[in-house]
């Protein structure tokens, strides 16, 4: 494999996109190794080594690779300890060897020629060091979730580049079934790419019939409408997800989980708890672009509109488990639990069902 220009000594590639952040980690090691990378190539862990560790790391050579890579993966949790000030006690001022400040602030001074140092973090605090230093001086690779039009274009510009044809219609059509995720949008334009061959333009009647429901379309768009207790919107879906053949127990399911996410959200909001924090702990890194729907939802609830919600859900369960048709006791546990749905709203409160 022919390299291409050997990558500057130190690389970031910073966001929680996972699959944008090791396609971004194997074109830097493309460039700086090539195909022979098993002497050249070190990995560390943030959360199991110190700042010293990596840049020890980085400056100790090698016998048997004239190119080397250190990649630190989970970077973000490197244990870093700052050098003592100059009115800190006497046994502030004995830290356990030179402190990672200095050694940090040293490296970035001389960084070894032939070691690219490759730091991978989802989200490193620009705002302390060392990363309000070192940001600075590494060339940093952008690996943030997509969403909107900037993932859209992502997708169009993947199918360029394998020379897929897809129409318009089509692509949106990917995009609504399988969602924002990017690596699953990739998994699913290989299977696009070996079902077109070589000539075949896809509509989106074609892409819809290669990729199903694939990870339940519907299943998604009906949590977001019963979180927004959306109850036409909800209704409808249930309509398409039985008429599909999906499992009642699996929708009910969905519901269930929809709605615990609504609760907590609730909860945490009331309880003052940072916006950022609600974030990291209901919503996956992929999914954060829905954090301001859920907090809106989290409004139109009381805890006793979920109280009685559930309330709803659990007699779906049971009906269900009686062999009760699974779309008669749906629809009536999201009638019973969300009303009309619009309803909900504070502002504008109208008669439910």
């Amino acid at each position: 494999m022919t390299r291409g220009p050997r990558p500057g000594p130190i690389q970031a590639i910073v966001g929680e996109d996972t699959y944008l952040a090791e396609e971004a980690l194997e074109r830097i090691l493309a460039q700086a190794l090539g195909e022979e990378r098993a002497e050249g190539l070190r990995v560390l862990y943030g959360d199991e080594a110190r700042w010293e560790t990596v840049l020890a790391a980085a400056r100790t050579g090698s016998l048997f690779a004239r190119r080397r890579a250190v990649v630190v993966r989970r970077a973000e949790l490197l244990r870093y300890e700052r050098a003592p000030s100059e009115d800190a006690g006497p046994a502030e001022k004995r830290p356990r060897g030179k402190a990672d400040e200095d050694l940090v602030e040293a490296y970035l001074e001389d960084p070894v020629p032939d070691v690219t140092l490759v730091l991978m973090a989802a989200k490193p605090d620009r705002r302390r060091n060392p990363w309000k230093r070192l940001l600075p001086k590494a060339a940093v690779h952008d690996a943030a979730p997509k969403k909107g039009r900037a993932l859209r274009a992502h997708v169009e510009e993947e199918l360029r580049q394998r020379g897929l044809r897809i129409t318009a219609d089509g692509v949106g059509e990917l995009i609504d079934r399988v969602g924002q995720d990017l690596r699953r949008l990739m998994g699913e334009v290989d299977k696009l790419e070996a079902f077109a061959g070589e000539t075949k333009t896809l509509g989106a009647d074609e892409v819809a019939a290669v990729l199903g429901r694939g990870l339940g379309r519907p299943l998604y768009l009906l949590s977001d409408a019963v979180a927004a207790r959306e109850a036409g919107r909800s209704l409808e879906l249930i309509d398409e997800l039985i008429g599909e053949g999906e499992e009642g127990l699996r929708v009910l399911a969905t519901l269930h989980r929809s709605l615990r996410q609504v609760r907590a959200a609730r909860a945490m909001r009331e309880g003052r708890v940072a916006r950022d924090e609600i974030g990291g702990r209901l919503l996956p890194p992929n999914m954060q672009f829905k954090l301001d729907a859920l907090l809106e939802a989290s409004r139109r609830w009381s805890e006793e509109d979920l109280r009685k919600a559930f309330a709803a859900l659990g007699r779906a369960d049971r009906r269900l488990k009686r062999s009760v048709d699974a779309e008669t006791a749906l629809v009536a546990a999201v009638v019973e639990a969300c009303g009309t749905g619009e309803a909900a709203r504070p502002s504008s409160p109208r008669r439910g069902r």
